[in-house]
């Protein structure tokens, strides 16, 4: 801190609610400082949307926790240096080409900060990246002792049938079990919060997306709220499990900063302190739940980055 600065500091300059007569540390200003910087960044309409978005999206609860962790292969926390120069360059929000292209791997604009290949349908990316946060998610459970399955089949019963098929156009058969019956659970989770089973179904999305982007530079959860709600009422998903008796959790992460929903936030939580029961460790509830947290994080960014740099050839 500059000499002479007074330590005496207005709540229009900081946020505080009121006068603060005591020393202050320079992390703490530091802190109130990039925060006062942030909502004016935010706030001014002269910032490019997609700029602000960004922001929003970077500060969302559990984003960046990537950037927290520490480099190890046993854990699957180290990186590739092309990737993990990717992966910060598009958190800086820094250009990964030269020029919009089109995309390789679809009909879209592959813009030049990448935001396109987060959310491309072509090349597979996105199911590769769904898949690995999946099976993080079941090994994770797996330690807990909740005894998870992977795409449990014949958890909901066949739409009505129309004729020889089902609503859905698939083939008639007598065995509900079959690959054509509906699953709504990436991981089913036979018992959970001792109580009924939960399906635990996984989806990234995206608030750059252009139809979300404007909301998404007010509000970092937008994105993961109207997905939440979409996953819950397609098909209805949500009231067919629970006739079943199975609660429906769907575990929605944003692409951009890696936050997630409330819902996911809170199986996280009861996660780790089911791991720490299974350990016997209780002391290590909130590292489990931040070793766990760090891998997903840097699986989704490690799969971004990848996405990227397949579509613009470097």
């Amino acid at each position: 801190m500059p000499s002479g600065c007074p330590r005496r500091v207005t709540k229009e300059v900081f946020g505080w609610p009121r006068w603060v007569n005591q020393k202050l540390s320079q992390k703490t200003l530091s802190a109130a400082i990039d925060k006062r910087q942030a909502q004016t960044i935010t706030s001014q309409n002269t910032v490019p949307l997609a700029r602000r978005a960004h922001l929003k999206l970077i500060g969302a609860p559990g984003a960046g926790l990537w950037l927290q962790a520490v480099p190890s292969k046993a854990a699957s926390l180290d990186n590739d240096p092309c990737l993990y120069v990717t992966m910060l360059r598009r958190w800086l929000r820094m250009l990964c080409a030269d020029a919009d292209v089109e995309c390789p791997c679809c009909d879209g604009i592959l813009d030049t900060f990448g935001d396109h290949a987060l959310c491309c349908s072509g090349g597979g990316d996105r199911t590769r990246r769904h898949n690995l946060m999946r099976n993080l998610s079941f090994h994770a459970a797996t330690a807990a002792n909740l005894n998870p399955e992977l795409e449990k089949l014949g958890l909901l019963p066949q739409r009505p049938l129309y004729g020889g098929c089902y609503e859905n156009g698939s083939s008639y058969t007598v065995d509900d079990s079959a690959p054509s019956a509906r699953r709504p659970a990436d991981v089913y989770i036979p018992r959970w919060r001792s109580g009924p089973p939960a399906a635990w179904d996984f989806a990234v999305t995206s608030g750059m997306r252009l139809d979300v982007m404007a909301e998404s530079a007010t509000n970092c959860e937008f994105a993961l709220t109207k997905y939440e709600d979409s996953k819950c009422s397609y098909k209805d998903t949500k009231n067919m499990c629970l006739a079943q008796g199975i609660t429906f959790i769907p575990m929605i992460i944003e692409a951009v900063g890696g936050g997630w929903c409330q819902t996911a936030r809170g199986v996280w939580s009861e996660l780790a302190k089911s791991t720490a029961l299974a350990t016997g460790e209780l002391e290590t509830t909130n590292t489990c739940a931040v070793m766990l947290l760090q891998r997903l994080s840097m699986t989704l960014h490690r799969e971004n980055a990848r996405a990227c740099l397949k579509r613009c050839g470097s």
